[in-house]
C-alpha cells in the first residue's frame, strides 16, 4: 500500500519538467529527486566519511583497483560534468540531487555540491565519486517504495559511521567495527543506480539492473558483482557457462586473512574512453578487453549469378554481457556493423557503416542503440527531455540480431571479400562536441569483433 501511495504522489504531483517538491515526497525521499537518504533522513557532513585514502593503509590492492575505475571517476569524468552543467541549465536546480545522487551520493547528502568556475566542485571525499566508504556505509535499499518497486535514482540508505558493511560474515577489523551485509552481494545494491528513471514519467532513461532481472544470468542466480567485480576472463567464462567460479582466492585486506573468494575493484564495463582520458591506461584497457568478449559474429552469403543479386546475413550475438548490448544511455551508445565488400581487384564495391570526415557514423549503418524523443517527437540525446523510444534495437541476454544485406553480384569478378566488424563507441562524436566543444577528445571506435567470408564466385 506504501509504494502505491508514493507512486501516486509521484504521478499526481509533476507534470511537464516541473520538479516541484510536495512536502510529503520531500518528507520520504529529503533528496529529491534522488531517492537517496542517511539512516536518520537527515543532511549530514562529508567529514563523516573516510577518505580512500585512508581505507588504502589496510586495502592497498582493492584501492589500486579502484583507483582510475569510472566509479573513481564518477564525478570527475568531463562529459558527465557537461552533461549535468546543461541539465541543471535546462531542467533546474533539481538535477544537482538527481545526477549528484549517483555521481556523488556524498557530495548529495552533505548537500555540499556548489558550482565555481562553471564546473561542480565538492568536499574532496565527494568528488571522489563512487568511493570505498560510500559503498560499505549504504546500510538498505527502499527500492520497495520506489515509484517503480525496483531499484533506481540511487534508492539506498547511506549510515556512515564506524560500522562497515561488506560480503564476508566473520570479518574483523582494529580500525573500524564490521557487518555483514547479504545486499552487498546482490544486483540489487548496484542497480540502485544503474537503474534511472525520469522522475516525472519514471520512463526508463538507462535499464540496465532490469535488463539482468529478466535475463537468464538472474535466472542462475548469477549477479552483477559476479561479471563486474572479477578478473574479466573469469567473467567471460561466468557469461559463456553460466556459472560462477567457486574459488576466486584473495586477500582483501594486508592485516587480515587469505580469502577463498575475493571480489575485485575495478568495476569494468565498457567506457575505455573517460578511463584512459583520467589517467588510467589499465581499465581503459580492461574495457576494451570486455568489448572485444561481448559479441559473436556469424556471416553467410547467399551467392547470386554475376550481375544479379546476393545476400549477406550477419548475426550478431550478445556472449556475455548479463545486460542488453549495449545498455545504460542507449539513446547515445553506437554499436554498429561495418560491412565492406571488395572484389579480387580490391574495389570496393559495397560499402555501409563508415565514418565521415566528422567522425560520424554512416546513417545507413545497422545501429544496435535506442532511438529517443521529447514530447515533440524530436530526437533527443538529453536524458531529461526524453518521453520514449521510438525504437529500441539493442540485444538482450543470449539474445541475437539478424541483419541482411543485398548488393549486385559484379559481372567481372572472380571472387568477392566480405568484411564484417562489429564497432562500438560510447557516444557519438556529435556529443562530444555539443558538450566539450573545442575541448573534445577523438572518440576512437572500439572493433568489438570481425569475421571475414572470400567468397568465389560461379
Amino acid at each position: 500500500m506504501k509504494k502505491h501511495f508514493f507512486t501516486l504522489l509521484f504521478l499526481l504531483m509533476f507534470s511537464g519538467v516541473s520538479f516541484a517538491i510536495d512536502a510529503k515526497v520531500k518528507e520520504v525521499f529529503p533528496f529529491f529527486p534522488s531517492l537517496l537518504t542517511t539512516k536518520t533522513g537527515q543532511q549530514v557532513s562529508s567529514a563523516d566519511f573516510e577518505s580512500p585514502s585512508v581505507c588504502m593503509g589496510c586495502h592497498p590492492d582493492i584501492y589500486n583497483q579502484w583507483k582510475g575505475s569510472m566509479h573513481s571517476n564518477a564525478f570527475k569524468d568531463p562529459v558527465f560534468q557537461a552533461l549535468w552543467a546543461l541539465a541543471e541549465k535546462e531542467a533546474g536546480p533539481a538535477m544537482r540531487n538527481l545526477c549528484g545522487g549517483c555521481h556523488t551520493a556524498i557530495g548529495t547528502v552533505s548537500q555540499e555540491v556548489k558550482v565555481e568556475n562553471g564546473k561542480f566542485v565538492t568536499s574532496e571525499v565527494g568528488m571522489e565519486g563512487v568511493s570505498c566508504d560510500l559503498c560499505h556505509t549504504i546500510s538498505e535499499t527502499r527500492m520497495h517504495i520506489s515509484p517503480t518497486g525496483l531499484p533506481q535514482n540511487a534508492s539506498f540508505v547511506v549510515s556512515p559511521g564506524d560500522v562497515k558493511r561488506g560480503p564476508y560474515k566473520d570479518s574483523k577489523s582494529t580500525y573500524h567495527k564490521s557487518e555483514y551485509s547479504e545486499l552487498h552481494t546482490k544486483s540489487e545494491f548496484c542497480g540502485s543506480c544503474h537503474n534511472v528513471f525520469h522522475p516525472v514519467s519514471n520512463f526508463h532513461i538507462e535499464n540496465t539492473y532490469t535488463e539482468w532481472k529478466f535475463s537468464i544470468y538472474a535466472q542462475k542466480g548469477i549477479q552483477c558483482q559476479d561479471c563486474h567485480m572479477v578478473p574479466v576472463e573469469v567473467a567471460v567464462q561466468t557469461a559463456k557457462t553460466l556459472k560462477k567460479p567457486e574459488k576466486l582466492p584473495g586477500r582483501p585486506s594486508n592485516v587480515g586473512p587469505m580469502r577463498d573468494y575475493m571480489y575485485t575493484h575495478e568495476f569494468v564495463g565498457g567506457n575505455a574512453v573517460i578511463t584512459k582520458i583520467m589517467g588510467s591506461d589499465k581499465h581503459s584497457e580492461m574495457a576494451i578487453k570486455r568489448l572485444q568478449n561481448a559479441a559473436s559474429l556469424d556471416v553467410k552469403f547467399n551467392a547470386g549469378k554475376k550481375g544479379e543479386l546476393s545476400e549477406i546475413i550477419v548475426k550478431v550475438k550478445n556472449e556475455t554481457a548479463g545486460h542488453n548490448l549495449p545498455t545504460s544511455l542507449t539513446e547515445v551508445r553506437e554499436m554498429w556493423l561495418e560491412v565492406t565488400v571488395t572484389d579480387d581487384k580490391g574495389k570496393v564495391i559495397y560499402k555501409s557503416g563508415g565514418l565521415d570526415k566528422d567522425g560520424n557514423v554512416d546513417p545507413s549503418a545497422e545501429m544496435f542503440n535506442a532511438y529517443a524523443v521529447d514530447e515533440k517527437g524530436h530526437h533527443t540525446v538529453k536524458p531529461w527531455e526524453i518521453v520514449r523510444f521510438e525504437y529500441n534495437n539493442t540485444i538482450p541476454p543470449k539474445g541475437s540480431k539478424t541483419v541482411k544485406y543485398t548488393i549486385l553480384t559484379p559481372k567481372d569478378a572472380k571472387k568477392l571479400k566480405v568484411d564484417v566488424k562489429l564497432n562500438y563507441r560510447s557516444y557519438p562524436q556529435a556529443v562530444a562536441n555539443l558538450l566539450l566543444g573545442a575541448n573534445a577528445p577523438k572518440i576512437p571506435t572500439i572493433l568489438m569483433t570481425q569475421k571475414t567470408l572470400d567468397v568465389a564466385l560461379k
